[in-house]
């Protein structure tokens, strides 16, 4: 998988047709790293593609993230360096000439399945998020969605099957680089978290036995300690302000004229709300994305491995906006997100809840905020 990995970008230069695999935009390791590894499946069994692909159709794996900002998602650059994986070798979403090969590129999508780049043809599909009504599926891709902890679940499934008959070195290694965001989007399997299906067991057990030769009587070290390695990678902000913090896991909803943002972090909003100029930066950032309304998102992971959300909205220049959203969530029986409201300083209008249904994530809050931006 490495040789692959490297021989990429100048494959991109040189290739008249290409198939990109790319993540969301949020770049998260889950994301990133389904893409790398589906990405050598598919170079290995191209036939997955259908008829469209061709001998002269090259496969690149694209991390969704402009390369200036790659920095940011530090438990993805701390992920793929103890990979011994170049982040100068992979290839960043501004280095694709999208505008240029609308005929002459296809998708495939991991972890997400809609896309702006609507200018190419969709050539398959592999998610683990709720389907999004407005979605439209074409009939020759190819499609996995199904509700289970990590992508990385499903990206691992497939390439099992190719271990299991053929023991090929690149899929070990492509194996392993996928545990890893397992391991941390299931928040280490906790019950608290309620988020790892029995698949996720399954791929992760997979991996253990046959990649890395995890005896079962050390399986629980190994998980806790590769878990508080990655949740201390991605809690890393020592070298970030109140303003980079915002794109590091970041969202964003545009429809109907109105554009709601919703950036995530690695820490309560109440500690991000303390950090110096903070209100200033959201301003800015709110300026530079165009939003009317932010969702600030946020989690923290104890040393016990719990967890802590809490939530904050603010009505950057629609406060009508703002209170529809509040209401809807307060309102919300199917998730229920456990919202006590907290009192802080913050201008703007703002409003803060601590949220004490810890297993409702962004997946479950932004079908929400969407139908509130159906109906306006």
């Amino acid at each position: 998988m490495h040789s692959y990995l490297q021989q990429c970008r100048g494959v991109l230069q040189r290739a008249t047709r290409k198939t990109v695999v790319i993540g969301n935009e949020s770049c998260d390791l889950d994301s990133a790293v389904s893409a790398l590894a589906f990405a050598y499946h598919l170079h290995c069994t191209p036939e997955l593609l259908g008829p469209r692909h061709t001998k002269d159709t090259a496969i690149i794996p694209v991390l969704n993230v402009v390369r200036n900002e790659l920095p940011l998602k530090t438990e993805v650059t701390y992920y793929l360096k103890q990979q011994k994986i170049a982040l100068d070798e992979l290839i960043c979403s501004d280095e694709v000439q999208w505008e240029n090969e609308p005929d002459t590129l296809d998708l495939v999508l991991v972890d997400h399945h809609m896309t702006k780049l609507t200018n190419h043809r969709i050539a398959g599909i592999v998610d683990h998020r709720p389907v999004d009504g407005a979605a439209q599926f074409k009939s020759d891709a190819f499609r996995t969605i199904e509700l289970v902890g990590s992508c990385a679940t499903l990206v691992g499934r497939e390439l099992m099957k190719i271990f299991q008959e053929n023991q090929v070195s690149g899929y070990a290694d492509a194996l392993e680089l996928l545990y890893g965001a397992i391991v941390l989007d299931t928040v280490n399997f906790s019950k608290e978290a309620d988020k790892a299906k029995q698949l996720d067991h399954e791929v992760a057990e997979f991996i253990e036995k046959n990649v890395k030769n995890i005896g079962p009587q050390d399986t629980f070290a190994y998980r806790e300690s590769l878990f508080k390695s990655l949740v201390a990678a991605r809690s890393d902000i020592s070298q970030l302000n109140a303003y980079q913090l915002l794109f590091k896991d970041l969202k964003i909803l545009n429809q109907n004229g109105r554009i709601v943002s919703l950036p995530g972090f690695p820490m309560a909003v109440q500690e991000y709300l303390k950090l110096s100029e903070c209100s200033q930066h959201v301003n800015q950032f709110a300026c530079s994305t165009q939003s009317n309304v932010v969702l600030l998102l946020g989690m923290k992971v104890l040393p016990d491995g719990s967890v802590r959300r809490d939530i904050g909205i603010i009505p950057i220049d629609d406060k009508p906006l703002a209170e529809k959203i509040i209401s809807a969530l307060l309102e919300d029986n199917a998730t229920s997100f456990g919202l006590e409201r907290i009192e802080t300083d913050f201008a703007n209008g703002a409003v803060f809840f601590q949220q004490h249904n810890l297993k409702a994530s962004r997946k479950q809050l932004i079908p929400i905020v969407k139908n509130v931006l159906d109906i306006l």
